[in-house]
Formats: structure tokens, sequence, C-alpha cells
């Protein structure tokens, strides 16, 4: 990781991807996997994705296949010996007739080992090479035993610095490497970098996450709250975001919206926060719109797309020290700010810096852009590292 692979690709590679969902569900797996199978059919692979989102969508580019069983949809998934051996049997049948060996899961670790079993079940058969992306961890007894088959497999990444600590640390899983994600930057380059604002002109601050505690919306009503009371020079304007189809993993979604609409709706806030539904194609124009963008994460994010795609926006970031945000973000305030989780007021203070301060949003926006570019643009930085870890999986099968 950290260094552009200078090695060519001889021939295109047959490519299973597994998760758990795909779009239209929303989620930050789910818009790497969309991006990342765009992006290697373009380069001429061929990408078959098995899912359990019940509709999902097919990118629009040649080359990739969108397969979806009921025992990966996350609403019904019970796990045990009959799911197992059923997620083996469609495996096998659709690997099998593509001929694919190459298989990547992604966070296959949590919910249930049924995916991982089934796939374990099948590597000699069908002489599989398998790989496993942990994007996230939990570390309860129940998700670390869950998260055993996975250890099974013949490769490990996790998607940051920050993770692969806590891969080896709850896991034990010592050979697994770091492989950022990446975004595709084509889209967020064509935001322009941001003018100076006209006086009380509208600006946005938009938290572009799911609709959960952990990600800091109580956090971020409480710094506006502290925000909309300074003299400032424009009309700050919260947006949440309220995709319906986001992933829910533990309820978390349950009542919350009513409580941060209680917030919302006080008589302080009522005229500064708004919520939108942008799904994995709409992010781009609520980057355009932003002056802005908050991560005031309160649990440890595993890396944060969000916050990359921003960057590319040339938007500033204000994240929380937790986790990988900071690997994305950089610590050196020149290219993003990072506060201490939970502490909306430091929040609300680099809020009031930036909003009454166009130069230094619009210079902190253009050295993130760079920073985003030159670290973490998928197509030129992030893919090649991984199709080379693909050619060397194989190559390593093959001996």
């Amino acid at each position: 990781m950290g260094q552009e692979s200078g090695r060519k690709t001889p021939k295109s590679l047959d490519i299973a991807l597994v998760h758990w969902a795909f779009p239209p569900t929303v989620g930050g797996v789910e818009s790497y996997l969309w991006n990342c199978s765009r992006l290697l059919a373009r380069q001429g692979h061929r990408v078959t994705v098995f899912t359990g989102t019940p509709d999902p969508r097919t990118p629009p580019e040649p080359g990739v296949e969108v397969l979806s069983h009921p025992g990966l949809d996350l609403s019904r998934v019970m796990g045990g010996v009959a799911e197992r051996e059923a997620l083996r049997q469609w495996f096998g049948d659709e690997l099998g007739r593509r001929q694919i060996r190459l298989v990547h899961g992604h966070n296959l670790h949590h919910f249930s080992t049924a995916p991982a079993e089934a796939l374990l079940a099948l590597r000699d058969r069908l002489g599989l090479v398998l790989l496993h992306t942990y994007h996230s961890m939990w570390q309860d007894p129940e998700s670390v035993a869950i998260a055993k088959p996975c250890g099974g497999f013949d490769v490990s990444f996790a998607v940051s610095e920050f993770l692969r600590g806590a891969c080896v640390d709850a896991l034990g899983i010592e050979g697994a490497k770091s492989m950022y994600l990446g975004i595709d930057t084509v889209p967020y380059l064509q935001v322009p970098e941001l003018s100076d604002p006209e006086p009380k002109e509208e600006a946005i601050i938009l938290l572009p996450a799911r609709l959960i505690p952990d990600k800091g919306a109580l956090t971020a009503l409480e710094a506006m709250a502290k925000v909309v009371r300074e003299d400032l020079p424009v009309w700050p304007r919260l947006i949440l975001m309220n995709t319906p189809d986001s992933i829910d993993f533990h309820g978390e979604k349950i009542g919350f919206r009513e409580t941060v609409d209680t917030w919302g709706k006080s008589p302080v806030l009522a005229d500064h926060v708004d919520f939108d539904q942008a799904g994995v194609d709409g992010m781009v124009d609520l980057y355009r719109r932003a002056r802005v963008v908050i991560c005031p994460s309160k649990f440890p994010e595993p890396m944060g797309l969000a916050a990359l795609e921003a960057m590319c926006s040339a938007r500033p970031v204000i994240a929380t020290d937790v986790g990988g945000l900071a690997e994305g973000v950089g610590k050196d305030g020149s290219t993003g700010f990072l506060v201490p989780p939970d502490d909306s007021g430091a929040l609300a203070d680099r809020l009031v810096q930036l909003l009454r301060a166009p130069a230094l949003c619009r210079s902190v926006g253009n050295a993130a852009r760079k920073r985003a570019i030159a670290e973490f643009d998928l197509s030129s930085r992030c893919l090649p590292l991984l199709i080379e870890a693909y050619e060397d999986s194989l190559g390593a099968a093959a001996r």
C-alpha cells in the first residue's frame, strides 16, 4: 500500500464479488462495489456480483453481471446448515457455469457464517482462490465467532491501517494487508471549487451518512444550535441523509428519525435543518451544493469513503478523530480538520471558523482535492494494486 503499481495485466480476469447488499441499497461497501465493478469491467475484466439485494441494479457497463440469492438477503438471513447448503449449491452452479476461480468476499464475517462456509466447501472442488476484505469490525464474542470462517480464506485485506490492527487484535489475522478502497474521482472532479458567498447566502453543511446514532447526527444538531446563534455572513443549513434503502445493521434507525425531528423542529433549528434522499448517483449534486462537509461519527470509522468523496469535490471536511478517518482526511489541518468524538462545541467552533472565512474554505477544499486524487483515486491508484493482488493470488494457487 502507498505505492502505485507499474505492472500491466496480461489478460482479462473473471472475478466474483460477494456481498450482502448492492445498489439501490445505500452504504459505503455498496457504493464501493458499484464503482469497483464498473471500473474493473471498463479495464476489460469480467465481473459477477453475488448479492442478497432482491432487485439489484446492474451498473451500466458491459462485462458486469449481478446475481441475487435470498441466502445473502439481510432481511432474511438466519444462518444454519440449510442456508449454508443452499448457498453452496448456488455458488457452485453459478461459479462453475462461468468458470470463475477468483472470489472476493466483502464483509462476509458479519451476520452469518453460511456464505464463507459455503465458499470454503467449494474451494477444492472448483479450485477457488478466496479473498476477503474487512470493511468494519465488531468485537463482541458472537461477531468474533461468526468471523472465524473468513480467517480460512487465502488472502485477507483491511480497508485501513486502523482496521488492519483491529483484525490482528480481535480476530488474530496476522497476515491481513491494508488495501485502501479508493473512490471513482471522475464525477467529483466535475464539482467546481468554492466561490465567495453573497451576504446571507445559504451555506449548506452536509452530513453524508446513514441516519443512525453512531454517525453523529445528534452531535451535528447540537453543534448547529450553537452555530446559528453566531453572527455569520451566511445562512447556515444542515442537511442530513434520510435514504430509505440504507442498511440498518442493528435496528438503529428505529425511532431515531423521530428523535432527530424533535431537535430539527425546535425553535432554534427549525429554519436550519433539512433532509435529502440522494442515492448512489445523487451525491455529486449534494457535494456541489455544500460549503462544508462533516463526518462527526461517534464510533471508530474503518475509513470513511464519504469524506474522500467530499474532499475530491473540493469541499473542506470536519471529521471526528476516530478509527481510520484521519488516514483519509489527514492530521495536519491543511486538507481537513479533526475534532474529538461527541464534542459538539469543537465541531461548532470549526464550522464557525470556516463559515466566516471563504478563503480558508476554498484553500482547504482545494488541498483536500489534491490529496484525494493523489492517494485515493480508484482507477489509477487503488485498482492496480488490487489487480496485482488478484494475479499474485492466482499465481500462488497455481504453484
